[in-house]
């Protein structure tokens, strides 16, 4: 009997873990797919040709409390390999997410999850067109203070001021000053130039992050930013609709909407049911709203990089 119940848990395991590994293990052809797993070795490998890392200085301004205070920040510019500044590119906007104030926040995206090496590769084997990846913080320490975060569920100061803040600190601050020193598909950085090219402008986080993407990307600037990727958080879906309702971004049509958390992720049930009520709203479809569930994943860098790797095939795949 015991032998019966090893072989049933067996084949059971094997069923549910079969889809799965259909996402994972491709077409055969070499190219690269949707996965549920892990971004496939050929895609984590370094590569001695790869895109070049700039760092850019802004002016940030303190929207959050309206004084007249400002902040120097730097953030990082990936610019893939072949740049051409006479050509047109897609660009992403990508947060970390609540961090230590010793982490060099804008490097977590390239260096601690590693999609460095799979922007690289992910262009360098054809499968997504060349883009231009931004990596900034939305921590204004120079704006709101230090620091003393004892838990990344902690609501400190400079957290809740900083996310207030950055969906205006993108629109003003980052946004004109990334795209006049880099080649995108805005003419020009006047807020006709940017709506107009929003059809080739994505953003997306990872928990915190993940939270502004939906409030400060998607609820305030849904004019210009058209593709969205949001991993590991949530927020209610009220906040959502209630925005893309509203005069100014009714208008305006979701390209795309990429979720995903690791199925241990503390995030898990919260994202999965706000997706689930967005779906229930015209602009959330089943053609444009994804959610994949990473296996055996957690609240971790693994979990984000395969999101990361999934949502640019969605976004800007060949």
């Amino acid at each position: 009997m015991r032998f019966k119940k090893l072989i049933s848990d067996m084949t059971a395991l094997a069923i549910s873990v079969f889809p799965l590994c259909l996402l994972a293990c491709g077409n055969g052809d070499g190219k690269a797919n949707i996965t549920a797993w892990e971004v496939p070795d050929k895609y984590r490998a370094a590569r001695a040709d790869g895109g070049e890392i700039v760092e850019l200085t802004y002016t940030a301004h303190d929207y959050a409390l309206g004084t007249d205070n400002t902040e120097q920040k730097t953030l990082n510019v990936y610019l893939p390999e072949g740049y051409d500044a006479e050509a047109q590119y897609d660009i992403m906007y990508l947060l970390h997410g609540t961090d230590p104030q010793t982490v060099d926040h804008k490097n977590t995206w390239l260096y601690t999850v590693g999609v460095k090496n799979v922007l690289d590769n992910l262009i360098a084997y054809g499968d997504i067109k060349p883009v231009i990846v931004v990596t900034p913080s939305f921590y204004s320490y120079g704006l709101y203070g230090d620091d003393d975060m004892k838990s990344i569920k902690d609501v400190s100061t400079v957290k809740q001021y900083s996310s207030d803040n950055f969906g205006r600190e993108l629109r003003y601050d980052i946004i004109p000053v990334v795209e006049s020193a880099y080649s995108t598909y805005a003419t020009d950085v006047t807020q006709d130039g940017l709506t107009a090219s929003r059809d080739h402008r994505a953003m997306a986080g990872l928990s915190n992050g993940c939270r502004i993407t939906y409030t400060g990307g998607m609820a305030e600037n849904f004019d210009y930013i058209s593709y969205f990727g949001c991993y590991s958080a949530s927020v209610d879906s009220d906040t959502i609709t209630t925005a893309l309702d509203s005069d100014a971004f009714k208008d305006f049509k979701l390209n795309y909407m990429f979720n995903a958390d690791g199925i241990y992720d503390f995030a898990y049930n919260g994202h999965k049911k706000m997706y689930d009520e967005l779906l229930k709203h015209d602009k959330f479809t089943a053609d444009n709203t994804e959610y994949v569930e990473i296996a055996f994943g957690y609240h971790s860098a693994r979990s984000w990089r395969v999101a990361f790797y999934d949502s640019m095939l969605r976004f800007f795949g060949r």
